[in-house]
Formats: C-alpha cells, structure tokens, sequence
C-alpha cells in the first residue's frame, strides 16, 4: 500500500511523532511510506501530487494548546484532496489532550468529502517498547484493512460474542435497524445476542452514594444482573439508541446513569464499544453527539470504535469498521476524558480513602499518588542551537531501537497483555487480570 504522509512538526526530521512512522515502515516492509514536510503553508502543490497517487493519506501532528500546530491548521485550508480519499490521523500525546485535535481532522475530512479513518494516539516513548509498537502495528493494519476493503467472510467473527443492546424508548424507534444489526454480525460467524431494555426493570439511579462505599447499587432491580452478563461474556458491545433532543434515549440514560457505581474506577474492560444513533441528525448535530458518546464511554478502559447513523449506509459502515477492529484486536483507547473523569474519581478517593478503599488502594496501584521526580540533568535552554541539541538527544533512543528492530513486533491477546499505564511511578506488577475472559475486572464483584 502506498502512503503519502504529511508530518506537520516544526521540528521535520527531528520530530518524535515522526518515529511512529518509521517505525512503521520497519513493521511493515511491504508498504511505502512518502514522508512529506510542511515547507510553505502556502504552497500544497508538491503533497497533493503525492496524494493523488496515494492508497491514503496519513498526517502526524504534535499538539499545541490541545489541538494541532497552527501551520498544519493554515496549510489544511489550502490543501484540497479528491473526494473518497483515505485520511487518518497520528498524534503523539498519548490521549493527553488529544480529542479537539482529532477532532479537528475529521471534521476536516467530513466537510472535504475524505474516507475519514479511526486515528491513533501514542505517547513518544512508547515505540520504544514491545506493547506500544504492537499497538501501532495492529491499528495501522485496521487501516489498511479498511484502506484496501479487505473481504469479510462468513468466517471472519467465528469465536466472536456480541451483544447488541435495543434501547430504543418505542419499538419503532430501534427494532427493524437492531435485527439487521444483529443479522448481519451473524452472517460473518460471530454468536449475537439481543438484549432489549425495554423489557428490562431498570430504575433511575437516587444518588445515596451506597455504592461508594460497599460497590453494590441497593436498587433491586435488573441491572446488576444485566451487565454482570454483558461485562463478562462479551467481546464486543453495541448500543442501538433512538434520538432524544440530540442525545440518547431515556431508556439507555437511565440504565446509563446506574454505571456510577462503576465508573469510580472503571473495571478496566477490554470491551469494543460502538454505536448507533437512530433518527434524523444534521452533520452538526451527529458530531456534538458523537463527543458527548466519547465522554460517556471514558469511564472505562474500552476500546471505543464510534458512532454510526442508523442508516443503511451507517450500518454498514459500522458492521465493516467493528469487524477489522476484532480481527486485528486493537488496543483500548486513551483520552483526554479518560485521564479526566479518572483524576476527578482518584481525588475523590483520597479524600475519602477511609470509606471507599478499594477505590482508594486502585489509584495507588496505578501511581496516581505519586509526584513526579525532577529530573537534575535537566538545564535552561538558552538559543536556537540548543534547542536543536535538545531534540537531537531525545532522539537518540529512537535510533537504538531503530537500529535493531526488523520485521512485526510479537502478538498478544486482548486479555493477556500486560497492562500499560502511563502514570508516573505506577507498578506493573501489581495489577492482574482473568485471562479466562476477554472482559475482564481487577476487582472480583462481591
């Protein structure tokens, strides 16, 4: 496959973001990789030729102020691409403030008529190890599976298990668009079952703070039930909603609202997440709804594959992307939200680690407690130069391992990995998993 890839760095051959990409190529022998640098952001003549003879289009970006530099965001406004083709999107922030750079590409893609592609995020050093080239190797074959339209078989889910959840607030909202759902995962071998909430007893959540401190909801009802089931025998989740003044039916915000209880300290699934929003939107309205889906879906360690129109084409879309994300088991997504909704619950423990301390003793296992150490060598940069040296030095671990890396890095399974944290100071080998299951929890439920 060939590969035009723009790198908006100021810094060009001296970028870290770069060495995602070369990594790549290390990874990936039997695809071209073009790099292109932003000269003039005036003059995208010289990208756009490589564009047109492109299989697709792949930007790298740094971030500044939480979105892309200001000379990508000049140059997009220049550069004008043919419709269809294949875009995505690499930054490496590793989900620090990353969303409203990404999102900014796509809606650069949406409103030029591009294939926008699920992008990726990575922090620098993370290429320097096993589990973090593994990462991107296996979203950048996602990509080339969706890049090339990589057939679908009646084999290809086998030893998949989906649950799709109907929550439409009447049947005629959801059902007809849950049943082609359901039939089309099916028809590429994956074991589908159907959950409707509608016939589900599900009640709104009282706000008592009782699960905070026993981890269990005192509303008898359905819900521990249900997704006792759903966390624990699937791999992948989708969730059918009607359209309520541009946000989710009330029967997915109610069964939505009793997640509290989880969303303290998440479970640390490794769920795929996606979907599908069944009503008329305008543009507009999809992407607010889509940031707000974003937001929601953060309050766990999922992998979250996006939002989808209940359309024909929607489902489609939906059915393809969700399928080349099992077969390639990419890793769960890191955000902005995430570290967020994450820091504001590892706060709220350490007031009051006395009442909640599982919670509590959670974050600490992940170093959330942990001050970050300051570093002696570290020393004033005075010019330029210096700053070029800075770079320099940074990248001299880069082309170590560059220097030795030939070929795919070792594979895992969703479930077996080692889980990566990003946490200064947090300790690896204190956290375990089930590998008897996909899904999977570091606390047993009592």
């Amino acid at each position: 496959m060939k590969v035009a890839v723009l790198s908006a760095s100021p810094k060009q051959q001296l970028s870290l973001t770069l060495q995602i990409v070369r990594v790549l190529q290390k990874m990936c022998k039997d695809d071209e990789f073009d790099i292109s640098f932003i000269k003039n952001v005036d003059d995208c003549s010289e990208f756009e030729a490589k564009a047109q003879d492109a299989d697709l289009v792949l930007i790298l970006s740094s971030l500044y102020h939480f979105n892309t530099h200001g000379q990508l965001m000049r140059y997009l406004k220049g550069l004008h691409m043919p419709g269809g083709t294949p875009i995505t999107y690499i930054t490496s922030s590793g989900g620090n403030m990353d969303v409203p750079a990404h999102n900014y590409l796509r809606s650069y893609a949406r409103h030029n008529g591009l294939k926008w592609i699920r992008s990726l995020s990575l922090l620098d050093e993370d290429v320097l190890k096993e589990h973090g080239r593994e990462e991107a190797y296996r979203w950048f074959q996602y990509v080339k599976d969706i890049v090339l339209n990589k057939e679908l078989t009646n084999q290809s889910l086998k030893d998949t298990r989906i649950a799709v959840l109907d929550c439409g607030d009447e049947p005629e909202d959801t059902q007809a668009q849950t049943a082609e759902i359901a039939k089309k995962y099916q028809d590429l071998g994956a074991t589908v079952k159907v959950y409707n909430l509608r016939e589900q007893t599900i009640k709104g959540c009282i706000a008592c703070f009782g699960c905070y401190t026993n981890n269990k909801c005192v509303i008898k009802d359905d819900f521990e039930a249900l997704t006792d089931e759903l966390y624990s025998n699937f791999d992948m989740i989708v969730t059918v909603s009607g359209i309520n003044y541009n946000q989710f039916s009330t029967n997915y915000k109610y069964f939505l609202d009793r997640h509290v209880k989880f969303g303290r300290f998440g479970q640390d699934l490794e769920l795929i997440k996606a979907y599908v929003y069944c009503g008329e939107m305008d543009p507009m309205d999809l992407a607010e709804l889509e940031q707000h889906t974003l937001v929601v879906d953060s309050l766990g360690c999922d992998l979250y594959v996006g939002t989808y129109a209940g359309t024909e084409e929607g489902i489609q879309q939906l059915i393809q992307e969700s399928a080349y994300v099992c077969i390639n088991d990419l890793y769960p997504q890191r955000n902005t939200y995430s570290y967020g909704l994450s820091l504001q619950f590892a706060n709220l423990a350490y007031r009051l680690q006395n009442m909640t301390p599982k919670d509590y003793e959670y974050f600490k296992s992940k170093g959330y407690y942990q001050m970050p150490q300051v570093l002696s060598q570290v020393r004033p940069i005075s010019g330029i130069e210096d700053g070029r040296m800075s770079c320099q030095m940074r990248l001299m671990a880069f082309e170590e391992m560059l220097s030795t890396l030939d070929g795919p890095p070792t594979m895992t399974k969703r479930g077996e990995r080692t889980k990566f944290n990003t946490m200064i100071g947090a300790d690896l080998s204190k956290l375990g998993s089930d590998k008897s299951k996909k899904g999977f929890s570091f606390f047993k439920k009592n």
